[in-house]
């Protein structure tokens, strides 16, 4: 259960590290897609990690 929990909390670090990274650059196509994806990573490892 410990390594789940762990799996979701570097998947939040990651998530939002690349939030973060691709905040300033929201003008260009791919870098919309991987915010959206970066978000969408962030929340679900939140989501599991509240469980």
């Amino acid at each position: 259960m410990k390594k789940k929990k762990l799996l979701y909390a570097i998947l939040c670090a990651l998530g939002s590290g690349a939030v973060g990274y691709f905040a300033n650059q929201l003008s260009e196509v791919y870098a919309c897609i991987l915010f959206g994806i970066a978000v969408g990573l962030m929340v679900y490892s939140i989501i599991n990690l509240s469980k």
